[in-house]
């Protein structure tokens, strides 16, 4: 079996700005769980960031709660960003790409 990646503050900061956007939105979670797809512990599990969520997921969560999908990755801190600062902004770069391909919403199409 595949070990995967614990969740760390990255998936609590996106787990929370997941949660902010279901409650602005006035969306139950039992509803969110059956448009997404998942069960209504995984979306739980997303929000306290003790599931990492997919690029996937959080596409269609965007979508559902009509917010930019770079609004749930903006300012998160990524990759070692005290080390090298680019590194971090390389990765968000290639996250919010491989979002937008998702959605075939990407900027400048």
């Amino acid at each position: 079996m595949k070990n995967k990646p614990k969740p760390d503050f990255i998936d609590r900061e996106i787990g929370r700005r997941l949660r902010l956007a279901r409650i602005t939105a006035n969306i139950r979670l039992r509803r969110v769980a059956k448009l997404v797809g998942v069960t209504c512990q995984q979306i739980c599990k997303y929000e306290v960031g003790d599931s990492r969520v997919s690029g996937v997921i959080v596409a269609r969560l965007a979508r559902l709660y009509q917010r930019p999908v770079g609004w749930f990755l903006e300012e998160v801190p990524f990759g070692d960003e005290k080390a090298d600062p680019a590194a971090g902004l390389v990765q968000r770069e290639r996250i919010v790409t491989k979002v937008h391909d998702v959605l075939g919403d990407r900027p400048g199409n």
